[in-house]
């Protein structure tokens, strides 16, 4: 499933709510967190703005189930595996997230979200 992404409801709640109030363009995501980024075991997952996968490393690598003519879903993924899950748990407070539909506007520089934050943003969403 595809869904249309704003704000993340959970970080408004966190009192993390966005300063600018300008309308910005709803950003598709699936139901994968790290579809669409690149970097994740860099410490940093940077939006691409396609169909990248940050947990492939080495080099660019698009979605493996969309290679695969599936629909991005992690609990399906080939790379949701034990050891990536526990790096995962053992980094999400580490790891920030740039998803640009959270950018504040204007913003030269900005210092992301958690990766904990964007992991229930995504589950959040594809739960509705």
């Amino acid at each position: 499933m595809i869904c249309l992404i704003y704000i993340c409801p959970l970080l408004e709640r966190k009192g993390r709510e966005r300063k600018d109030k300008e309308i910005r363009p709803y950003v598709l995501r699936p139901d994968c967190a790290f579809h669409g980024f690149s970097g994740m075991f860099d410490g940093v997952m940077m939006d691409s703005g396609g169909n990248q996968c940050a947990l492939k490393t080495g080099s660019y690598s698009p979605c493996q189930m969309e290679m695969r003519g599936n629909k991005p879903y992690w609990s399906e993924c080939p790379f949701n595996t034990e050891e990536n899950r526990k790096y995962i748990e053992e980094n999400s407070e580490k790891v920030r997230v740039f998803p640009r539909e959270h950018r504040p506007a204007k913003a030269k520089k900005w210092d992301g979200i958690s990766l904990k934050d964007w992991r229930d943003c995504i589950d959040k969403v594809h739960k509705e």
